[in-house]
């Protein structure tokens, strides 16, 4: 939704009905990044009222009139639809474009930006077609009839792009051109408000789309995909909500261990519930050989010592549960699986519920997502929720993530800072730390620094002061610095995706951006922001010595 200034903006002040419908849609159509100022009172030589004013931090500064005429346009001059033969006066056009340049110019004198433009634009609600061609000095994107409106952000986005670059604001300058044209008006532009307020509404929005999927568990096998963000890991954590009111033992489990305590943390601790990833949970079951993982023991030793002995000894476990739910099972081997469905107790309602995206496949253990010919109850989860506008389009546009619902907040964005190599991408990480917590004074906990490799990722904790997540788990207040395969199933406010490699797989780029909820800064070579479509211009660029 865009935010009406003031917040509490009383409508009666609006005695047109063409001019409140076109704010309640501009309100309830837009973006969070679009402030929205109606009824704003002008006095240079001749007092008048601009209809509504438009704000955004990227594309400007933006006057839109609005007529509730029906209209058509006949020898260049626009005239009423049902009295063809009545000029309008004023003209919309020229009205519309006289006011733009009389707040252009009210704008660079008192807020001190020379270089500001305004565009300029008329709505009319009640003209579902106009007849005539336009004048050539009109361009259709200026004109909002109500069809245009039907998709508010579409039509304006067009109107902002379709002539020149527009000169984007700043905290500071928002908030001075606010107290300029509403100088009554309380209001102070908070980037931390806004990403909290973009979390809550992803939040509200992913509830509502596994709402519809949580009585999927009425069925004994059930195979739910999704690709990143659509809400795989809260339908898991929903589902084992619901077995546990239900009284069933249920185990809940994934590969990585940090995924594990995420789902730890959305459920109760209860002794019905076992919660843990695959290879520490299955070495924990009564009646598993024991085996204690040395203190240096690395992904060799898990996924070929501590599997072969799982798998020799798996006969001797006598934990049975009812109801089991895998999140990330394309991280999961057929046998795996198969050995965990043997725990299921045969006089219970044995459930097995997975969760999978194979576009996040990392491993190749063979697992292909289970076919409804074969017993299987299948849905797929559609909508990213998790994802910003900006982040979630660039997934979309680029890596064939999950579309995303119209009304998804916009938040912070993307920022590519150029590195091009490791120990560049180490100085622009602790430059950028500094402003995060230092200067904005963010909480390290929404904060993480993802990398595609683990050389870079142990350069980064040794000369930047960075943890890996088990420490963060013991003793918060540090930022954690993982690599993709690490984060693959986390979500937190603020990435820091650092990649030296222009040539990174794909899969990676998936998953580690993705991670993103409000804001995602890249530290990446050029090639690869070219690869990504990033800006061509970046906030910094960083070369070493």
């Amino acid at each position: 939704m865009g935010v009406l200034i003031p917040e509490d903006f009383p409508f009666a002040l609006l005695t047109n009905d063409a001019e409140q419908q076109v704010v309640r849609v501009l309100r309830d159509g837009l973006r969070d990044g679009w402030f929205i100022i109606p009824n704003v009172g002008m006095s240079a030589r001749r007092d008048f009222q601009l209809d509504i004013v438009l704000l955004h931090a990227e594309q400007g500064v933006l006057n839109l009139e609005v007529k509730g005429h029906r209209i058509e346009v006949r020898d260049g001059i626009w005239r009423s639809g049902r009295h063809p033969s009545q000029r309008l006066q004023p003209q919309p056009y020229q009205q519309a474009q006289s006011n733009a340049f009389a707040l252009r110019d009210l704008l660079r004198s008192e807020c001190g930006l020379p270089n500001l433009n305004v565009e300029y634009g008329v709505a009319f609600p009640n003209t579902t077609s106009f007849e005539g061609r336009l004048p050539p000095e009109v361009n259709r994107a200026q004109l909002l009839i109500a069809s245009d409106l039907d998709d508010p952000q579409h039509a304006v986005d067009l109107l902002m792009t379709h002539r020149w670059g527009n000169h984007p604001l700043s905290q500071d300058e928002i908030e001075s051109i606010v107290h300029v044209l509403c100088p009554s008006a309380t209001f102070s532009w908070d980037p931390l408000a806004q990403a909290n307020s973009a979390r809550s509404r992803l939040d509200d929005i992913c509830q509502e789309q596994i709402k519809a999927m949580a009585g999927l568990d009425m069925n004994t096998r059930v195979a739910v995909t999704g690709a990143a963000g659509t809400g795989k890991s809260r339908l898991a954590a929903s589902w084992a909500l619901r077995a546990f009111h239900r009284e069933e033992r249920t185990l809940v489990t994934c590969y990585n261990e940090p995924l594990a305590a995420q789902l730890r943390r959305r459920l109760p601790e209860d002794d019905s519930l076992r919660i843990g990833a695959f290879l520490t949970t299955a070495l924990s079951l009564e009646g598993m050989e024991p085996l204690v993982p040395p203190p240096d023991a690395g992904d060799d030793w898990w996924n070929v010592h501590a599997v072969g002995h799982l798998l020799r000894y798996w006969h001797q476990v006598t934990e049975q549960f009812d109801t089991i739910i895998i999140d990330e099972a394309q991280d999961f081997s057929p046998a795996w699986i198969a050995a965990l469905e043997m725990l299921l107790d045969p006089e219970g309602p044995r459930r097995v519920l997975l969760l999978a995206d194979e576009q996040q496949m990392l491993y190749q253990r063979g697992f292909t997502t289970p076919l409804a010919a074969d017993g299987w109850t299948r849905c797929e989860l559609v909508v990213n929720c998790r994802n910003s506008y900006s982040i979630g389009n660039l997934i979309r546009r680029r890596l064939n993530g999950a579309p995303a619902p119209l009304n998804r907040p916009e938040a912070s964005g993307i920022r590519w800072i150029k590195a091009e190599d490791q120990l560049a991408a180490v100085a622009v990480v602790q430059e950028q730390l500094h402003k995060l917590l230092v200067d904005q004074g963010r909480d390290p906990s929404t904060i993480l620094v993802e990398t595609t490799d683990s050389t870079t990722r142990t350069a980064l904790r040794t000369q930047a002061n960075l943890v890996a997540w088990e420490q963060a788990s013991s003793e918060p207040g540090q930022v954690v610095c993982e690599n993709v395969h690490r984060a693959k199933g986390l979500e937190v406010d603020t990435v820091l995706f650092v990649c030296p490699d222009s040539e990174v797989d794909d899969t990676l780029l998936y998953i580690g951006l993705s991670r993103a909820v409000v804001e995602l800064i890249v530290v990446a070579p050029q090639a690869l922001a070219t690869r990504l479509g990033l800006e061509q211009e970046s906030a910094g660029n960083v070369t070493s010595p």
